[in-house]
C-alpha cells in the first residue's frame, strides 16, 4: 500500500513564513552586530594590553636607567676608582642603604676577586660570571639573572665598569637585586582580575612576575612558554592555551634584550562580546518560540473554520442538507466561502427537488 506523500498544510507554510520574516533579518542583525562588536572590542582590547605594556615598560625602563646611572656615578668616583677596598667599602655601604632593593653593592678588579663589598661578608671571585665577562670585554652595560653567590638566591646582577683617567678597566662593579622585589615594579599594574606581566631576561629566564607567588627559589626557564611561540605576538596581541584556557598576549622586546609579556584570560577580557552573544542567542530563541506560538494559534483560527467547511461540504455532496453551515457571518474571506458553501447547498438541493418532481411527473 502506497504512503500518502507529505505535502505542508497551511500551518506549515504560515509557520516557515513567519519563521523567515521575523529571524532572517534578526540573524542578518545578529551577524552585522557581531562582527562590528568583535572587531572593536578586539580593537579596545589590543590598545589596552598596549598601553598597559608601554606603561609596564616605560617604569622598567626608568627604573633600570636609575640603577646604571648609580652604578656611573659610583663608578666615578675617586674612592672606587682607587681600587681600594678600604675606600670604596663605605660608598658601596651608602648606596646599598639608599636602595632598598639591592642586597648588594660589590666591586671586582680584573681577575674577578672582589675588592670591596656592602656587606662586610668575606671576599669572593666572579670571575665565572656572565656579566663580569661582558664588562671587561667591553660592554658599558651587563645583565644577568643567575643564583647569587651570597644569597643562594635568584637575583638580578647589573654590572658597569670601574674605567681609569686614561678610560682603561680597572675593574667592575655590581648591583646585585632579589627577583622578589623586582617583581614590585610589575606587580602594580593588573588588568581586570587574571591580567598580569612577566619580565624575562635575554635568555628567557623569570626577573619578575605579575603574580609573586609564581616566582620560585630557583631560576625558572621560561623559554618554552606559550606566548612566545604565537606569530606575530610582538606586533599585536595574540591567543594561546594553557591547561585549557585560552589567554590573550602581547610581547615587547626592551632596550635591555628583556622580554616583556602581558596576558589576561581571554574570557574575562571578552566577557563582555561573550555575554552580548548570550543575550542575542536568548533573544533568537524567545522569537523562535513566540513565532510557533503565534503561527500555531493562527494556523488553528484558519485551519478549523476551513475543515468544518470541508466537512459541511462533504455532507452536502452526500445529500445532508440538515448541517448548519458556520462562519457566514465572518466578513473576512472564510465568510465569503462559508456563504459561497450556502449557496451551493440551496442550488444543490433545489435541483435536487427539481429532478424528483420531473421524475414524478
Amino acid at each position: 500500500m502506497s504512503q500518502k506523500a507529505f505535502s505542508l498544510n497551511i500551518f506549515h507554510k504560515l509557520l516557515l513564513t513567519l519563521l523567515l520574516v521575523t529571524l532572517i533579518p534578526l540573524l542578518a542583525l545578529w551577524y552585522v552586530g557581531s562582527s562590528s562588536a568583535s572587531k572593536d572590542l578586539t580593537y579596545n582590547i589590543s590598545q589596552n594590553l598596549v598601553s598597559t605594556m608601554n606603561t609596564i615598560a616605560t617604569a622598567i625602563n626608568a627604573w633600570d636607567d636609575t640603577n646604571q646611572r648609580v652604578l656611573r656615578q659610583a663608578a666615578s668616583l675617586d674612592d672606587v676608582m682607587s681600587m681600594d677596598g678600604a675606600r670604596q667599602t663605605p660608598v658601596l655601604k651608602a648606596i646599598a642603604a639608599n636602595y632598598e632593593w639591592a642586597y648588594l653593592i660589590h666591586t671586582m678588579g680584573p681577575d674577578g676577586f672582589n675588592v670591596g663589598r656592602s656587606d662586610d661578608t668575606p671576599l669572593l671571585n666572579y670571575g665565572d660570571r656572565a656579566h663580569f665577562k661582558a664588562i671587561m670585554g667591553g660592554q658599558p652595560t651587563a645583565r644577568q639573572v643567575a643564583i647569587g653567590k651570597t644569597s643562594g638566591l635568584p637575583a638580578l646582577l647589573l654590572s658597569g665598569p670601574i674605567l681609569g683617567r686614561a678610560g682603561a678597566r680597572l675593574g667592575v662593579i655590581t648591583m646585585a637585586m632579589f627577583l622578589t622585589e623586582i617583581s614590585r615594579t610589575v606587580t602594580d599594574t593588573r588588568i581586570g582580575r587574571t591580567g598580569h606581566a612577566i619580565l624575562l631576561d635575554a635568555d628567557y629566564k623569570v626577573i619578575a612576575h605579575g603574580r609573586p607567588e609564581k616566582v620560585k627559589s630557583t631560576l625558572q626557564d621560561f623559554s618554552k612558554h606559550p606566548a612566545l611561540a604565537v606569530e606575530g605576538v610582538t606586533q599585536k596581541p595574540g591567543v594561546y592555551i594553557e591547561n585549557g584556557k585560552r589567554i590573550v598576549a602581547f610581547v615587547r622586546k626592551l632596550p635591555q634584550g628583556w622580554n616583556l609579556l602581558v596576558v589576561q584570560d581571554y574570557d574575562e577580557a571578552f566577557a563582555s562580546l561573550a555575554s552580548m552573544e548570550r543575550n542575542a542567542k536568548s533573544l533568537i530563541l524567545i522569537t523562535t518560540v513566540l513565532v510557533i506560538a503565534i503561527a500555531f494559534f493562527l494556523g488553528k483560527q484558519l485551519t478549523q473554520p476551513i475543515n468544518h467547511l470541508t466537512a459541511v461540504a462533504e455532507e452536502l455532496s452526500s445529500g445532508k442538507f440538515d448541517s448548519a453551515i458556520p462562519q457566514t457571518s465572518r466578513g473576512d474571506e472564510i465568510g465569503s466561502l462559508a456563504r459561497a458553501v450556502e449557496r451551493m447547498g440551496f442550488s444543490i438541493r433545489l435541483a435536487m427537488e427539481r429532478l424528483r418532481f420531473n421524475k414524478a411527473a
